[in-house]
């Protein structure tokens, strides 16, 4: 028996999406999966989607995230479920740690220790890491779980999202499903897979500096509130794009700055973090943490920019991989999705050609996570994270 994999996109109530995403699943599979990944709008609640898929599943093993916005092979959805599963020669094992804010730690340990070491006659191990953004501990409880794992293994994955209201992600695994928690899966394979990784964005400013922080909470840049600041920095940039900084709305705050990020200088490229909301007196919540004294530069991205970065993660993976794709997991963040509008799907197509027209599934994430080489690793933000499995 050989690798297979298969992707289905649904929409509608939870009893409508199992029924059509079982059925494209088994119609391309022909045989029962070992693996479903399962990415949820907030409109069929996760822990439901992912209890409905154990039911027509029992022996399968069924993980997921809540997400920002759905996509399979070259169609993208909102409020709608989106489904990637991998049958034969792979076994797959999956376990939560909550907690995820008050320890990183303990939460990465309590997931990563119930996980075998090895399996017989599949050498190769992957990781594929589903977090709660919102804890603010991303970049802390992905090197936690990275140590733990080990370096022969190579990971990739998503922090969830929640339809951009930004108030509650959940991760799970076959029945369970929680807030403030972290999924760790490991696929053991005959043959290695790899991940590609790239952003589109350029720096909009000059250096600034985080004068003030606590944790995953910046408060003040360069001596004055961290939000005034931004608003100040991005104003012109925002104006070309139709929005207006002075006059955002509450509920526009958080896509505005998913749309102009934060980039730390990593050697001559950047790494790029999401500040999420605006909290008290002005200051900013990130997905992890920005400690003070970081200089950063906002960051902007055009539309053609986020396009070739796309297939750039597509053909990067493609590269490292070594032969045919016989499917491939993107985690790709909402901020992209926010840049191309309607040209979103273009960037879909342009990852579907350059992994060969491959079953591809994922979701629209809050952050992505790489650690597959020495020049980009960890926590990510308005990245495409393609992880290619071979076709055996």
């Amino acid at each position: 028996m050989t690798l297979k994999s298969a992707s289905a996109l649904a929409a509608g109530s939870v009893e409508q999406v199992i029924k059509s995403g079982v059925t494209q699943l088994d119609a391309q599979l022909g045989t029962k999966p070992e693996v479903v990944f399962a990415f949820a709008s907030v409109a069929q609640p996760l822990g439901q989607v992912l209890a409905g898929l154990r039911q027509k599943y029992p022996r399968t093993l069924v993980v997921g995230a809540s997400s920002a916005g759905e996509f399979s092979n070259r169609e993208e959805m909102k409020s709608a479920t989106s489904l990637f599963a991998l049958g034969g020669d792979i076994e797959a094992h999956a376990a939560l740690g909550r907690g995820l804010k008050q320890s990183p730690e303990n939460a990465a340990r309590a997931a990563s220790e119930r996980l075998p070491k090895q399996v017989a006659g599949l050498p190769e191990q992957t990781g594929v890491v589903l977090l709660d953004p919102l804890a603010g501990v991303s970049e802390e409880s992905t090197l936690c779980l990275a140590s733990m794992l080990g370096e022969h293994v190579r990971l990739a994955g998503g922090a969830a999202g929640d339809d951009l209201k930004l108030q509650h992600c959940r991760v799970g695994v076959n029945e369970e499903s929680h807030e403030d928690a972290i999924v760790a899966v490991k696929l053991f394979t005959k043959h290695p897979t790899a991940v590609g990784i790239a952003h589109g964005h350029q720096p909009l400013t000059q250096p600034l500096e985080v004068t003030s922080a606590e944790g995953n909470v910046v408060h003040t840049i360069d001596g004055r509130p961290a939000w005034d600041v931004w608003r100040e920095q991005a104003r012109d940039a925002a104006r070309n794009a139709g929005i207006d900084a002075d006059r955002l709305p509450a509920d526009k705050e958080g896509s505005f700055l998913l749309r102009f990020e934060a980039g730390l200088a990593s050697g001559s490229a950047f790494k790029v973090r999401a500040p999420l909301s605006v909290g008290q007196n002005g200051s900013l919540n990130f997905a992890c943490g920005i400690p003070r004294g970081t200089s950063f530069r906002i960051m902007q991205g055009d539309p053609d920019g986020q396009v070739l970065s796309a297939r750039r993660a597509a053909e990067q993976a493609r590269e490292r991989l070594g032969r045919t794709v016989g499917g491939a997991l993107v985690f790709d963040c909402i901020c992209r999705n926010l840049i191309l509008g309607d040209r979103f799907v273009q960037a879909l197509g342009q990852m579907h050609d350059a992994l060969d027209k491959a079953p591809i599934g994922g979701f629209e994430t809050y952050g992505e996570i790489a650690l597959d080489s020495s020049d980009f690793s960890g926590f990510h933000n308005t990245t495409s994270v393609v992880l290619a499995f071979g076709k055996e």
